[in-house]
């Protein structure tokens, strides 16, 4: 005679791992749409090599559901703060180079991650160079965050004066630039306790995990030979390391190779480094109601030098620096 019972046994097991199934995949729901929620900071590349640079250096990136029941997901790495608790951070790209391209990720990012407040632009851009001042002289290498932008191609022409119309762009995010300021005082501390700055253990992960990243010799800044300091003696600085400057940044649809016309708009604007995408998402940002930064690592300096050789290693210390500012909030 058959058990009944015993014949039952597979078939509850079944069952039994079923609801077990459908019960974890809840549980799963549940923390992603927990972490959906928590997701309050987005960053953004440009090109391929910088969106390289910050997988590596943010660390492995999983996906979220935009909303519940969304088939659309959203790319996030985990980073930590200084007590210990969790940072989702979105990690996004643009189609491209240029403003129009920038404007419309962080519009796209705006809509899909209805929490965000902040949006970092990290990347490369060209530097201003100052061959006489030490303290004013950006390098290739170094990282400048800008507390202003201004779009300098968005002009008024008129009966051949020029009138610029793009410099009513809000500022960078006050708080991420008071974190800024903390970061950079460490540059003017010495000893044992400061011998390391926090961004320096994230740029050897770069230099570690993305092709081309190492630090081009110093022979490859052509200004290497040139610089001849008469002012700023007093300040202190690393040359086989990069130096975090603040100041206005120019942005524009236009690849710089002009050093004349750099230098014009660094005497008229006081601008201290150039690229492309820096105002389109400031001014989505804006539209959105969030706040932006732009954080770029230096690679060329505008003029008819310029060629590739810094680009990975900017991007990598640009993606390091954006990474300690997250985590020091």
């Amino acid at each position: 005679m058959t058990n009944p019972i015993a014949e039952d046994h597979p078939a509850r097991d079944h069952d039994s791992s079923v609801i077990q199934n459908a019960l974890t995949l809840v549980e799963l729901g549940k923390k992603k749409a927990a972490v959906y929620r928590r997701i309050k900071t987005a960053v953004i590349n440009a090109i391929p090599h910088e969106l390289a640079a910050t997988n590596v250096i943010f660390g492995e990136t999983d996906v979220v559901p935009v909303g519940w029941d969304s088939d659309e997901k959203i790319h996030f790495a985990t980073l930590s703060d200084a007590l210990g608790n969790d940072i989702y951070v979105a990690i996004a790209g643009t189609t491209g180079q240029g403003i129009a391209q920038a404007s419309a990720a962080t519009a796209q990012l705006a809509a899909r991650c209805i929490h965000l407040k902040k949006v970092i632009l990290i990347g490369i851009a060209a530097g201003q160079p100052n061959l006489d001042d030490k303290e004013k002289d950006v390098r290739l290498g170094d990282v400048v965050i800008g507390d202003k932008l201004i779009q300098y191609d968005h002009v008024k022409l008129s009966d051949g004066k020029t009138e610029l119309r793009g410099n009513n762009i809000a500022p960078g995010d006050r708080a991420l630039l008071a974190v800024v300021d903390q970061l950079r005082s460490l540059q003017d501390r010495k000893g044992p306790r400061v011998a390391e700055k926090p961004w320096e253990k994230h740029i050897r992960v770069g230099c570690d995990e993305v092709r081309y990243a190492a630090r081009p010799d110093p022979s490859k800044d052509p200004n290497t030979d040139k610089r001849a300091y008469t002012k700023g003696l007093t300040y202190d600085r690393a040359d086989d390391r990069p130096y975090i400057h603040v100041g206005t940044i120019g942005s524009a649809n236009t690849l710089l190779k002009d050093a004349a016309y750099r230098d014009g708009l660094n005497r008229k604007h006081g601008t201290i480094a150039y690229e492309m995408e820096g105002a389109g998402v400031a001014i989505a940002a804006a539209a959105c109601n969030l706040s932006y930064l732009s954080i770029r690592g230096i690679c060329d300096y505008a003029d008819m030098g310029k060629n590739d050789d810094w680009q990975t290693y900017a991007s990598v210390c640009a993606a390091a620096i954006a990474r300690t500012i997250i985590e020091a909030m």
